[in-house]
């Protein structure tokens, strides 16, 4: 199942701008007064009946008066909606900030108290970063990391693992069927998250055995014990950024192209290559860029350079950076979307 590499289709730059004016593309107003009411819990009080701007406000111990402003701007907007009685209520599109299982909308990620939330206010940094080119916006903001920040916030981390686990879900039996998993006899899943991969994997391929390593080994092992999974699966807690346990068959990466910047790539790879050795593998598993230029999600490509100070790269840019550490590419296969690229070291051939 070796692939080409091929360009991404779609809307052309001109049609997805189409329709909308220069005053919608450029609105800072609506996205805030949004993130605001998530932040207060807005939608839920109207769910509970508090549906006044006064009731509303006593219930989240806001301004009644700068309140009531913002949810008329909601209304204008099509958000909410309000009766000749002063009574506000949720439209349809309202109603999707009620849907706690719904991606981006889920209020950890619109949460202004939540480090996902605030992750968004890092884009006020966006015209040092383009000025520099090598600031991080998030750190910038608040002085620390986005992951430093993750890992304090046990709710956050939780919800956060599990949009990314529930992207992989999508996905893994694909991706599980698309490459000879069993044949590495055990793989490490360097920064496996709640260990959703991991756990696909050995359930398709019985032999295969294997360890997750991540900032927190809590989520993993609690995955590998609900699939009874723990006779062959272990969980770490560690840093992909250090040493990793050597020995395995393969070592597995995920999202690493575009959460990190070139250097971090360099140094997650590098220890990879280092605990794979000679026969083992590295294999990067992922969704690139489609060419250099030209990005199959800009919205994406930005928050990972606001986030992290990371890229959306293509498979050429991931070749190189493997390269810089003594990596070539052995094959290249799909799995679904997205693409398995198995790496070793460059002498082995």
């Amino acid at each position: 199942m070796a692939i080409s590499e091929t360009p991404a289709t779609g809307p052309s730059t001109s049609e997805r701008g189409s329709g909308r004016t220069l005053r919608e593309l450029s609105d800072l107003i609506t996205p805030m007064t949004i993130r605001v009411a998530v932040t207060l819990r807005i939608p839920q009080k109207i769910s509970e009946g508090e549906l006044t701007a006064e009731a509303l406000a006593a219930a989240t111990n806001s301004d009644p008066d700068v309140l009531e402003r913002i949810l008329l701007h909601l209304v204008s907007v099509g958000v909410l909606t309000r009766d000749d009685d002063g009574r506000f209520g949720l439209t349809r599109v309202g109603d999707q900030l009620l849907l706690e299982d719904d991606g981006f909308a889920n209020p950890d990620f619109l949460d202004l108290n939540t480090v996902v939330g605030r992750a968004e206010l890092s884009f006020v940094r966006l015209p040092d970063v383009a000025r520099s080119g090598d600031i991080v916006a998030y750190s910038a903001q608040y002085g620390t990391g986005f992951w430093d920040d993750l890992g304090n916030e046990p709710s956050s981390a939780t919800h956060f693992d599990q949009v990314m686990a529930d992207g992989m879900q999508k996905r893994v039996q694909e991706i599980a069927e698309s490459y000879d998993w069993g044949a590495l006899g055990s793989v490490v899943d360097v920064g496996g998250g709640n260990g959703t991969l991991l756990a696909g994997l050995l359930r398709a391929h019985p032999g295969l055995r294997g360890t997750v390593v991540d900032r927190d080994a809590g989520p993993a092992t609690r995955t590998f014990r609900e699939a009874g999974l723990t006779g062959r699966a272990a969980a770490l807690s560690g840093s992909f950024l250090e040493p990793l346990p050597p020995g395995a068959g393969g070592y597995v990466v995920s999202r690493i192209q575009s959460d990190w910047n070139d250097a971090d790539v360099r140094t997650i790879l590098g220890h990879c290559a280092h605990a794979a050795g000679a026969a083992g593998r590295v294999i990067v598993v992922d969704e690139f860029a489609a060419e250099e230029g030209v990005r199959t999600d800009s919205e994406t490509d930005l928050r990972m350079l606001m986030y992290y100070g990371g890229k959306e790269r293509t498979m050429e840019q991931v070749r190189e950076l493997a390269a810089d550490v003594g990596l070539s590419v052995r094959s290249l296969r799909r799995a679904a979307d997205w693409t398995i690229m198995e790496l070793s070291s460059a002498r082995d051939g």
